[in-house]
C-alpha cells in the first residue's frame, strides 16, 4: 500500500534525514558484519556515533521519529530512538516497540528513549510482564541506563530493576542480558 505524506514539511525532513543517513553508508562495516555471520540485510553499518550527530542536529518530533521507526532500517530505527519525545504515552510506544527490527535496537529504545519517559516505572513494569522479548529487553536496559544516571532518591526503579535481573525469562537473549546485568551488581 502506498501512501503520502500530507504535511510538505514533515515530507521534507523525512526525505532529508534518509538522504543525511544514507550517506553515513560503510561498506567496511558491512563486509566485517558479513564475515562474522551477521544478517546485514535492514543496514547500511553507520556508526552510533555517526547517527547521534545527526540526530542533534533534530529537535524531538513524533511524526517524524515515526516516519523513520516505520522503514524498518537499523540506522532510521535508531535515528528514531532519539527524536522521539519523551512525553510519547505509553500505548503509542508499546506499539513501537512491538514492531522493533532486532535486540540491538530494543537495546537503543530503552538506553536512550524509555529511561527519559515520565512514565517508565509503570512501563517497565508492564513490559517486563509480557510476553514480547524486545519489550522486555528495552524495560531492563532503560531501567539499567536509569540507575546509572540517577543514583539517589531511586527506591522504586532500584526494586523493579533488581527483582527484574532475577527473574527467569522465556527468552534466551533476555535471560542472558538479565544475567549480565545480575553479574554487575
Amino acid at each position: 500500500m502506498d501512501f503520502k505524506i500530507v504535511d510538505k514539511y514533515l515530507d521534507s525532513c523525512f526525505q532529508e534525514l534518509l538522504r543525511q543517513i544514507n550517506r553515513l553508508q560503510s561498506g567496511g562495516t558491512i563486509d566485517s558484519l558479513n564475515t562474522i555471520g551477521v544478517n546485514t540485510t535492514h543496514q547500511i553499518g553507520a556508526s552510533f556515533v555517526s547517527l547521534k550527530q545527526l540526530a542533534s542536529k533534530y529537535s524531538p518530533n513524533e511524526p517524524l521519529a515515526l516516519l523513520l521507526w516505520n522503514t524498518q532500517k537499523r540506522e532510521q530505527q535508531i535515528v528514531s530512538c532519539m527524536l522521539l519525545p519523551e512525553n510519547t504515552n505509553k500505548e503509542k510506544i508499546t506499539q513501537l516497540i512491538q514492531t522493533c527490527l532486532d535486540f540491538e535496537i530494543a537495546e537503543y529504545f530503552g538506553s536512550l528513549y524509555l529511561q527519559k519517559h515520565p512514565q517508565l516505572t509503570e512501563v517497565s513494569a508492564n513490559w517486563l510482564d509480557s510476553e514480547n522479548p524486545f519489550q522486555q529487553t528495552a524495560a531492563l536496559t532503560a531501567l539499567a541506563r536509569y540507575l546509572i544516571l540517577h543514583k539517589k532518591n531511586n527506591k522504586t526503579q532500584t526494586e523493579l530493576f533488581q527483582a527484574a535481573i532475577r527473574r527467569n525469562f522465556k527468552d534466551k537473549y533476555v535471560q542472558l542480558l538479565a544475567n549480565r546485568y545480575r553479574f554487575n551488581i
